[in-house]
This record gives structure tokens, C-alpha cells and sequence, in this order.
């Protein structure tokens, strides 16, 4: 009987020991601009800021999206190419392009 306890004691100590949690990954700051705002100003830094964030590519403020307002930045006539690059990769959509998807 004493060798059952000190063998489940035992068991219970290295299960225990072996049993690892891997630490959160730490998760990126978004910053305080918008990525709508960041992408109709070309402002790549924070546009890659929210998108490590985990921010949505294809957000919408009335019906224009990030890679809308970086295609047709009034200051800039051909937009901001960086910016329409970066967030194509991240699977950017225009807003008429996602409502031909049905979203």
C-alpha cells in the first residue's frame, strides 16, 4: 500500500513537471489612427501596425474600405502604391469587389 501511494505521488510530480505552457505571444499595439484614416494617408507604418494587430483588412466606414480610401487619396491622384500593395497581400478588397462577393 505505502508502494501505491508514494508510486501515484510520484506519477502525479512528473506529470505535472512535464506538463509545459508555451507564453502568449505577445500581441502588436494598434495604433491610435485608424487603418482607414493610415491607408487614405498613406501612412504604411500604422497600416502594418493594425494589420499585425489583427485589425480587419476589409473594415468599412460608408462602404469604402482601406484599400478604397489608398486607391483614391484626394492629395495623391495615384494613390498610395506601398499602402494598395501591402494591403492587397493581406487580402485587401475594394468595397465593390466585396459587394460582388455578397459581403
Amino acid at each position: 500500500m505505502k508502494h501505491l501511494l508514494l508510486t501515484t505521488i510520484a506519477a502525479v510530480v512528473l506529470v505535472g513537471c512535464a506538463t509545459t505552457q508555451s507564453p502568449e505571444p505577445p500581441t502588436a499595439k494598434a495604433p491610435d489612427i485608424s487603418i482607414l484614416d493610415a491607408a487614405e494617408k498613406g501612412n504604411i507604418e500604422a497600416v502594418k501596425q493594425h494589420l499585425a494587430a489583427g485589425a480587419d483588412v476589409n473594415a468599412k466606414a460608408n462602404g469604402k474600405t482601406p484599400l478604397d480610401l489608398a486607391i483614391t487619396s484626394i492629395l495623391f491622384p495615384k494613390g498610395h502604391p506601398e499602402t494598395i500593395d501591402l494591403l492587397r497581400k493581406h487580402g485587401g478588397k475594394t468595397g465593390e469587389e466585396l459587394k460582388a462577393e455578397g459581403k
